[in-house]
């Protein structure tokens, strides 16, 4: 009964038609993808949209209350899987080929041909897997001869180890310059003037000048410590970026990992802490709105602090305090920790609680208007 009753608040104010349908919904069989992809497409979704909700908003919604038994993703998977092969009862193949095939191909011509191909050479499941995998990898290549880095089309950019052209080896905090590659390549235009404040090694400048596609972009460099001639020598917690209002295109900041509280110091305050990391970030925020022209873009690096009091959602924080400066939320990037250790929790509180140490960051990208 308690689970039911968490399951059918989809909408915490007042009962809607949805609940019936969500509670419904919550009983298939989590195997059953077809039926909940016809169930979603059918009835759900439109229902969702009389209310005033668009399909992702009520799948991501459903997916947040406790009880629901389907993940978001999963939800996406049965959507998109019915949304192309409504008649997959009527298809040559086994059905677990075309949740395949719509899952892991958005173009309706490359499904039509991997569907022809299996036919022909009788493949199985693990065989059309192969292909689709090894074509990605070719197209991969493709992209990275095309633009001369390892170009992402979803928002998880993982790497395995920092690209050895961009940044300095050793570097303390140094971020694979394939981050900043990928920010460049989808946050900023040709000829647009690019500034970063904490520059640590040098790590965007190196993309800017080693890759051709981005030759024609002008960024200027500073930090508190400049680790080579291309960087100035800037605090610009205490002084701002020396740069003129109103005349930069993109900002791009990665706040060193001194910027951020020490949960495991002896006299931590969560609430202090939170305190004056917020102000370090609003500041940074302010003056990155001062020097961007309109429709100027910021990118911050951002990760939560975790300990054995909880989390303090610094992402969560910082996207807030942009929105109260009238900043536009345009990108939300996970950037999961690869070949870089993060120091575990020993402790634990008072109440027993485990605390996990942070391995995802997130890359938050705002707009002025």
């Amino acid at each position: 009964m308690a689970r039911t009753a968490a399951v059918t608040k989809a909408k915490a104010s007042k009962a809607s038609a949805l609940d019936p349908l969500i509670e419904k919904l919550n009983s298939f069989s989590a195997d059953n993808y077809w039926d909940l992809g016809k169930f979603l497409v059918d009835k759900l979704i439109p229902t969702a949209l009389k209310e005033g909700m668009f399909g992702d908003q009520i799948l991501k919604r459903m997916a947040d209350v406790p009880g629901f038994k389907f993940p978001y993703h999963m939800l996406k998977q049965c959507q998109m899987f019915y949304t192309y092969y409504p008649d997959v009862d009527r298809k040559p193949l086994a059905e677990m080929f075309y949740f395949e095939l719509a899952t892991k191909l958005d173009d309706s011509k490359r499904r039509d041909h991997y569907e022809r191909m299996a036919i022909s050479n009788k493949w199985t499941i693990s065989d059309l897997q192969k292909k689709i995998r090894e074509e990605e990898l070719a197209r991969r290549e493709d992209e990275r001869t095309k633009f001369g880095f390892d170009l992402k089309e979803r928002n998880i950019w993982s790497f395995d180890t920092p690209d050895p052209r961009f940044g300095k080896s050793g570097y303390r905090g140094r971020i694979p310059g394939q981050i900043a590659a990928n920010a460049l390549f989808y946050y900023t235009h040709p000829a647009a003037r690019v500034v970063d404040p904490m520059a640590g090694s040098g790590t965007i400048g190196d993309v800017v000048a080693t890759i051709p596609y981005f030759n024609d972009r002008q960024c200027k460099m500073y930090d508190i410590n400049p680790s080579d001639s291309r960087i100035s020598h800037a605090n610009v917690l205490q002084t701002g970026i020396p740069e003129p209002t109103g005349t930069i295109d993109y900002v791009f900041l990665d706040p060193p990992t001194e910027f951020y509280p020490q949960a495991d110091e002896a006299d931590f305050s969560p609430n202090a802490a939170k305190a004056d990391t917020m102000t370090k970030f609003r500041t940074l925020a302010r003056e990155s709105l001062r020097v961007l022209k309109s429709r100027g873009r910021v990118s911050i690096i951002v990760e939560p602090c975790t300990g054995g009091f909880g989390v303090i959602d610094f992402p969560s924080e910082v996207t807030a305090m942009m929105k109260e400066l009238g900043m536009s939320l345009i990108g939300k990037v996970y950037l999961p920790r690869r070949g870089e250790s993060t120091k575990p929790h020993a402790h634990t509180s008072a109440e027993g609680l485990r605390p996990m140490a942070s391995e995802c960051r997130e890359l938050l990208t705002f707009e002025k208007s």
